[in-house]
């Protein structure tokens, strides 16, 4: 063998030990010229890879896993398809959706859903899919797979990006250089905090006011403190709730600048901040509330089909923290539980406001959730540490509000809709019992116990009564169409939405609840509107159609000043409605002129009208809705007291009366809903 050969077999095909730690360059001598001149050990490893340690699972255990799937799947198959939709459809059923006086007892008899709600560390997530549950309780071991927030965004939100779009990011905003960070000075927080506890707080019970106030204190304690991106979410959706509840005037005075233009800068801020938080992927139930806290709001001033679309996005990610399952069934503590539920609920009623906007279907149906309403207990009574709740009020607490839309959703919307097209629908006398039955329950439990001399509470009062008024009105325009003396019961459906409208006006203009109308005037009436404006339309020119025609008037001319930027499915229908009514009315009026004089028909005896400096005298408000003469009888077993009894002679209705002095005169012993129902 040749010298260069015998070389060529003394050099090992890989670097040795030493250099291959210290990754430096090897000539694969035994021993090596770098060893040599350090005078350590030269060891090289073999000229093999050892091989790879699979991190397998004994066969055995993969065999037996595999027999549990092969013996799911054969029962699964041999399963009939509608008996799973039935079974799973009767695992996540309300409990507010019963029958009768069984609505409330349903909830203890109902199956258990199968899903599972991971929480870990103030984060939650729901794994629904079966088949997951099915594999084991391993779903629960695994480590979260949301991206870390601080990881994947920095603590201080970034450029607007173009691309971006609503909660997901910004709109027409972009390009913006509007930063979040300018709107978190201390002191500019710390007043809008107060115009949110005043403002938005009372109307919208999400938030926990004593962990808010803990949050502040720790993210401002001194100069060198970083808030969180979930928190600069939730705090930047709060100032945005409170720019949004100001007047013109009180923005200037607070924070220097014109209104649009301060909900325009905050609702940027919000946008971007979500999506800095990671909105889509989040597990923090902050962040959450922050969006649906902004979305609520943004319905006052921003194009509603934009709002409707993002209460799509929130109702996904409220499913994937699994807030629709209730707490009570996962092991949550007592302030965990009541938390998620207002948040569930509050989501609910943002899917159904925006629904009306559009006019479609909600997003959430009865079958998709089983989370209870919230106990009737004011927030600051529930702490983190409670073992258990207070016992629940009769009466009001700063969740009430929230409880009785959620009951007149479950009981009035729900109730009539079903995604079995085979399924009977309720009659007439049957609407007609649930709508009284849902009223005793709202009078006993809540309104019955009210101080209408404080005027959140009086705020509350109107709002409930003009919601159920709103059900009778759907109600008896449907039995009216059915054939049920139409020309008695159109009248008196008539004299019923003039009176809604007519208090709505009242609650959105009375001085005394001024703080609150931003949100009572997102409530519009635009059904209750169209109606009427359809009704003056073919309607003789009487004083009673010319005061129909003012109050709607009045009303319609506020939306045009106040909601310029909202875009409703109704929108522009109402708006060919009232320029039909407005040439229908002036055409009636020129045939009266001509024909040498104006004919006034004679007003209704239930409805006499009289106009005293745009008010009315109490004879029009003793039929208010619904009018107790005409729409409640003994056939509904509802039992009225004297209306005349409260009524002093001369009463006027004044929007700038006092909210306990409307309410008696507006309801007491007049409204059907005032005195106990059987």
């Amino acid at each position: 063998m040749s010298p260069a050969s015998q070389g060529e077999s003394s050099l090992s095909r890989r670097s040795c030990i030493r250099c291959n730690q210290r990754k430096v360059g090897c000539d694969r001598k035994q021993p090596c010229s770098r060893c040599l001149k350090a005078g350590a050990e030269c060891i090289h490893s073999g000229n093999k890879r050892a091989p790879r340690k699979l991190k397998r699972p004994p066969i055995s255990k993969i065999l037996v896993h595999l027999q549990e799937l092969e013996h799911e799947v054969e029962r699964l198959r041999s399963t009939p398809a509608g008996l799973l939709f039935e079974t799973a459809n009767q695992s996540a059923v309300s409990p507010y959706l019963g029958t009768g006086t069984n609505r409330l007892s349903n909830w203890e008899e109902a199956e258990a859903p199968r899903g599972r709600l991971v929480v870990r560390d103030g984060q939650s997530r729901y794994v629904g899919d079966e088949a997951t549950v099915i594999l084991g309780d391993k779903i629960c071991d695994r480590s979260s797979d949301e991206e870390s927030v601080t990881d994947a965004t920095s603590t201080n939100i970034g450029p607007i990006s173009k691309l971006s779009v609503g909660i997901l990011g910004t709109h027409q905003s972009a390009g913006s250089d509007t930063s979040g960070s300018q709107y978190l000075q201390r002191l500019q927080v710390q007043a809008l905090w107060h115009v949110y506890r005043e403002n938005v707080a009372p109307m919208i019970a999400i938030l926990h006011t004593p962990s808010i106030e803990a949050m502040l204190r720790e993210g401002y304690a001194n100069k060198d403190s970083i808030l969180q991106p979930e928190q600069e979410a939730l705090i930047l959706a709060i100032c945005f709730a409170a720019v949004v509840s100001m007047t013109p005037q009180q923005c200037l005075s607070i924070l220097g600048g014109g209104h649009d233009a301060y909900i325009h800068k905050y609702r940027v801020a919000v946008e971007r901040a979500l999506a800095g938080a990671n909105l889509i992927s989040t597990q923090d139930m902050r962040v959450l509330q922050a969006a649906v806290l902004f979305l609520l709001c943004l319905r006052r001033c921003c194009d509603s089909r934009l709002v409707w679309a993002e209460a799509a996005i929130v109702v996904r990610v409220a499913q994937r923290q699994g807030m629709h399952r209730d707490g009570q069934r996962q092991g949550l503590t007592p302030f965990e539980i009541e938390m998620r539920r207002r948040l569930w609920w509050h989501i609910c009623i943002l899917d159904m406001l925006c629904s009306e906007d559009q006019g479609t279907d909600t997003q959430i149906w009865p079958g998709m959730f089983d989370t209870k309403l919230p106990s009737n207990i004011d927030g600051d009574e529930v702490t983190p540490g409670l073992t258990t709740l207070p016992p629940l009020r009769r009466g009001y607490t700063d969740i009430t509000l929230c409880i009785i839309h959620c009951e007149m959703m479950s009981n009035l919307y729900w109730a009539g809709k079903s995604l079995d097209e085979d399924a009977r629908q309720p009659s007439t006398s049957e609407k007609e019992k649930l709508l009284s039955t849902l009223a005793n329950r709202l009078e006993v439990l809540y309104l019955h116990n009210f101080d209408l001399d404080i005027p959140i509470q009086w705020v509350t009062v109107v709002i409930a009564r003009l919601t159920l008024s709103k059900g009778w009105l759907v109600h008896r325009l449907n039995a009216s169409t059915a054939g049920r003396d139409p020309a008695a019961t159109n009248d008196e459906i008539f004299h019923m939405a003039v009176e809604i409208v007519k208090f709505a006006t009242l609650i959105q203009n009375n001085e005394s609840t001024s703080q609150w109308a931003w949100l009572c005037k997102s409530y519009k009436q635009r059904h209750v509107v169209a109606y009427i404006l359809s009704e003056l339309c073919v309607r003789p020119v009487t004083p009673e159609t010319e005061h129909a025609w003012e109050v709607v008037t009045e009303i319609y001319h506020q939306w045009l000043r106040e909601d310029r930027q909202t875009n409703t499915m109704l929108q522009k229908p109402l708006s060919r409605l009232m320029e039909r009514a407005a040439l229908a009315r002036r055409t009636k009026l020129a045939g009266a002129e001509a024909s040498g004089g104006r004919s006034v028909a004679a007003p209704s005896d239930n409805a006499a009208i009289d106009r005293v400096q745009g008010t009315l005298q109490p004879a029009v408000s003793q039929s208010i809705i619904p009018p107790p003469n005409v729409l409640v009888g003994t056939d509904m077993g509802v039992r009225l007291e004297d209306p005349s009894a409260a009524v002093s002679e001369g009463h006027i209705l004044d929007t700038d009366a006092n909210p306990s002095e409307v309410t008696e005169f507006s309801f007491s012993a007049l409204d059907w809903l005032t005195g106990p129902l059987p």
